[in-house]
């Protein structure tokens, strides 16, 4: 039960979907920090996120399993992990200069997809030389930038959500560890790299 707990937790939070998770709450939660209206329109963001968040980097990376470059979909290996993330920067800094051509700098989507480029960047950067945990950094950056949006634009409808994104975020954690993936530092490190990007751009820059 205890592995199937885990197991689940590290799916859910799997670390491509922390930037439609982020536009699904913001668009829902916090409208008013975005210039998207209407249900539709809505619905069609957070589609086409999930297709060039999600989608795109899957196919990439089941093309690169295909082709045995790398050995493995669950991208355990440290090896396995950087030319998946170097095409992941690619893909989300596109749509990271569009957003911001869009919506602008300051906008709360714009500011999610640069929060998300610039964990994956560093997470590039830094994995081949070791095996920081992805899941730790998406998950509390993810927490963070909620964070901080709770902080100046509180709103009562999401209190409950914001409480059970925090449980899951410490629970993923636990996860990682439980499953022997990652070490405590590795954790530790994930977490706070996801954490001061996350906390820094939106304290810094959401007007």
């Amino acid at each position: 039960m205890k592995r199937f707990a885990a197991n689940f937790l590290s799916i859910v939070l799997i670390p491509l979907l922390a930037p439609t998770y982020l536009f699904a709450i913001i668009l829902f939660y916090f409208p008013h920090v975005t210039d998207i209206v209407g249900i539709g329109s809505k619905l069609l963001a957070i589609l086409y996120i999930a297709l060039g968040t999600v989608l795109a980097p899957f196919i990439v990376v089941f093309i690169l399993y295909k082709k045995k470059i790398i050995s493995s979909l669950s991208l355990h290996e440290k090896k396995d992990r950087t030319i998946p993330q170097i095409f992941s920067c690619i893909i989300y800094g596109g749509i990271c200069l569009f957003l911001v051509n869009k919506e602008g700098f300051h906008n709360a989507l714009a500011l999610s997809m640069i929060a998300v480029t610039a964990s994956v960047l560093a997470l590039t950067i830094i994995t081949p030389f070791w095996k920081i945990s992805t899941h730790a950094c998406g998950a509390w950056g993810l927490f963070a930038i909620l964070y901080v949006l709770q902080y100046k634009f509180y709103e009562y409808n999401f209190v409950i959500l914001y409480y059970v994104i925090l449980a899951s975020t410490i629970g993923v954690c636990l996860a990682r560890l439980y499953l022997k993936v990652h070490t405590p530092m590795q954790v530790l490190a994930g977490s706070v790299l996801g954490t001061v990007i996350g906390f820094s751009l939106f304290h810094l820059f959401l007007s």
